[in-house]
């Protein structure tokens, strides 16, 4: 199945919303959710790291297709071409794709359009049944790494949908965690 969306992301509000309960000391993600959202990025740019942790990430994506509990996603925004970016997002479950969705967006910035596609892809994962594991594939960790910063910065009003949906997985079992592994682009 695929979606389409188109979306106008120049909504001409503010973009920080540092007074959201989501952002306040003890409600938000790294206060109780540090141990079940994990970050995986190759320890250096040496091509011998590089094949060592893209084995890692096979292995793990292969690992999450057997467990009946585990989905994966993978998340990637498409270059942005003249003042429209384009996130393609693939939820796989038991070996097979189950969901895909293509999300337009205009007047955006790259990691807001990376952004999009990881909120994007944990719905559809968070939606299913019995999952406890989520494997986000990404080729931007830095924009995964947001969800878990606690400080005022301009784009936190997109940080607050991601936010909350991570925070609703995780608060709906104890055995829920989110993996986000980095795939650079030129690893396919």
């Amino acid at each position: 199945m695929e979606l389409t969306h188109d979306l106008d992301c120049s909504l001409g509000y503010p973009l920080t919303n540092s007074l959201h309960p989501l952002f306040f000391p003890g409600s938000q993600l790294v206060d109780h959710f540090t141990s079940r959202i994990s970050f995986y990025s190759p320890s250096s740019s040496s091509d011998k790291d590089l094949y060592q942790y893209l084995q890692s990430l096979n292995l793990t994506f292969r690992s999450s297709q057997i467990n009946h509990n585990s989905a994966a996603v993978i998340a990637d925004r498409g270059i942005k071409k003249s003042h429209v970016a384009t996130a393609a997002v693939h939820v796989w479950v038991d070996n097979s794709v189950i969901k895909q969705l293509q999300v337009h967006s205009i007047n955006i910035t790259p990691l807001e359009a990376e952004l999009m596609a990881i909120h994007t892809s944990l719905i559809p994962a968070i939606e299913i049944d019995n999952i406890h594991n989520i494997t986000v594939i990404t080729d931007s960790i830095a924009a995964a790494r947001k969800i878990l910063e606690s400080k005022v910065d301009p784009l936190q009003n997109m940080f607050i949908p991601l936010v909350s949906i991570a925070k609703t997985f995780l608060n709906k079992d104890g055995r829920n965690k989110i993996h986000f592994w980095y795939c650079p682009s030129k690893a396919e």
